[in-house]
C-alpha cells in the first residue's frame, strides 16, 4: 500500500503562506494591530510545530534503545508549559487582539487540511497491481 502523508515542512510552509495572506488582508481591510495580532499567534503555531517534531523524534529514539537521555521523556510536558507561558505574557501583556491572535493560530489547522488534501491527491493513482488484495 503506498501512503502519502503531509511533512511538516510542507504544513511550516502553507502555514506561512496562509497566514502571510491572512495578515495582509487584515491591513488592508481591518487594521495594523489585528494583522500584528494574526501574525504572532501563527508565528507561535509554527514555532510550536518545530520543536514538537524535535520533541517527538527525541521520544522516538529514546524508545527505540537510542542513546538519548531517560529525562528527555520529560520535554513533551516542558514545551508545553512554555507555550503555555508565552501565550500567556503575549496576551496579558502586549494587549493583542485575542481574536486575531486565534486567526494566526487557526491559520495552522487551515495548512494541515491544505496540506492533506494535497498529499491525498499525489496518491490518487491507482497502479494495476495495487487492485489484487
Amino acid at each position: 500500500m503506498n501512503w502519502t502523508v503531509p511533512t511538516v515542512g510542507g504544513i511550516q510552509r502553507t502555514t506561512a503562506i496562509v497566514a502571510g495572506i491572512a495578515t495582509a488582508m487584515l491591513a488592508i481591510f481591518a487594521s495594523p494591530a489585528a494583522a500584528l495580532s494574526c501574525a504572532v499567534g501563527a508565528v507561535l503555531m509554527i514555532a510550536n510545530l518545530f520543536l514538537l517534531a524535535i520533541v517527538g523524534r527525541a521520544i522516538i529514539a529514546m524508545a527505540q534503545g537510542g542513546t538519548g537521555n531517560k529525562a528527555g521523556i520529560i520535554l513533551a510536558p516542558m514545551k508545553l508549559f512554555l507555550f503555555v507561558a508565552v501565550v500567556y505574557i503575549l496576551i496579558a501583556y502586549t494587549h493583542l487582539n485575542l481574536m486575531m491572535f486565534m486567526l494566526g493560530g487557526l491559520t495552522q489547522i487551515v495548512a494541515i487540511f491544505i496540506e492533506t488534501w494535497h498529499a491525498s491527491a499525489r496518491g490518487t493513482l491507482v497502479r494495476p497491481e495495487d487492485l489484487n488484495v
